[in-house]
């Protein structure tokens, strides 16, 4: 005869489902891939605490649930009694560790405590890469008591992602008096990108270069649909009005630098601009050429 299957096991079935459930909203200029399956109890493995649901939900009426952690130096395990209640969730693949896709990782958070204030360092977040024995960790510090805030993570600045593996959340019970209560509601577990390729960010890592240069070195941050993307982003090098060079160069996701070749422009020493177009900005960068101290030697 067929059994039923336990409700922990089935809350666990039903959060795989979730998982893969999900498709992209565009919100404004952005594209949200909202993770609601993260606010569930049953996807988190608590330690020296506890994980419930909670009715309330987030400023952005997401779920959310609740990291109730009652602080005991005389508890935790033996060697560390005054230890790290922490909590820690194993993501889906692909559909929650794709992270290189997008722009930021978000989520909403509130803290109620049984104290006045909190700590320097109230709460980490960390997100583990195991397989490169890497943790990307972020100390709350920007937490008040009360008040939901919004923790937002740029793609770009996490290491490892490919590994990505687990997210997480832990206390020092060290920062907090022994019998202090804390209650952490978090939810609107988000992930979030411009809806079309955009330049964030564009600087010129050697602005004054000689006029016998090869190359300009320029710092990229794109953002947006990798499908986009991949359409590459229209340059032109300017002087004054005048166009020197117009074309598209090739664009990754993220910040890197890339090595213009300018060479075959045999550019006079002047000032110039480098101009960058996407859908929603144009950026500008400066740079200066100047003569060559090796001019009259060869």
């Amino acid at each position: 005869m067929q059994r039923f299957r336990s409700m922990p096991l089935l809350a666990a079935l039903l959060a795989t489902v979730y998982a893969f459930a999900d498709d992209p909203v565009v919100v404004g200029k952005e594209e949200i891939l909202y993770l609601d399956q993260l606010a569930l109890p049953a996807r988190w493995d608590p330690s020296e605490a506890t994980v419930t649901a909670v009715e309330e939900r987030t400023p952005g009426d997401r779920p959310a649930l609740c990291f109730h952690i009652p602080v005991d130096h005389h508890a935790g395990e033996a060697k560390y009694p005054i230890g790290w209640p922490r909590m820690y969730a194993q993501l889906q693949r692909p559909a929650e560790t794709d992270w290189d896709a997008w722009d930021r990782f978000e989520f909403d958070i509130q803290a109620t405590a049984s104290v006045d204030a909190l700590p320097k360092s109230p709460l980490s977040f960390q997100i583990l890469c195991p397989d490169r024995h890497q943790n990307n960790i972020t100390s709350l510090d920007q937490l008040k008591l009360g008040e939901w805030i919004t923790v937002s993570l740029p793609i770009s600045g996490l290491k490892h992602l490919a590994e990505l593996a687990r997210i997480g959340f832990n206390i020092s019970e060290s920062s907090y008096a022994d019998r202090t209560v804390l209650d952490f509601r978090i939810g609107g577990f988000r992930l979030i990108r411009s809806a079309e390729c955009d330049l964030a960010d564009l600087a010129i890592k050697t602005p004054v270069i000689y006029r016998d240069a090869q190359e300009l070195r320029v710092e990229l941050d794109v953002v947006g649909p990798p499908i986009n993307v991949s359409r590459g982003i229209p340059f032109e090098i300017r002087q004054g009005e005048t166009v020197l060079r117009r074309e598209t160069l090739p664009a990754q996701r993220g910040r890197r630098i890339v090595d213009m070749e300018i060479g075959e422009l045999k550019l006079a020493p002047g000032d110039y601009e480098l101009v960058a177009f996407s859908a929603e900005h144009t950026r500008k960068a400066a740079f200066k050429v100047v003569p060559s101290p090796w001019e009259g030697k060869r």
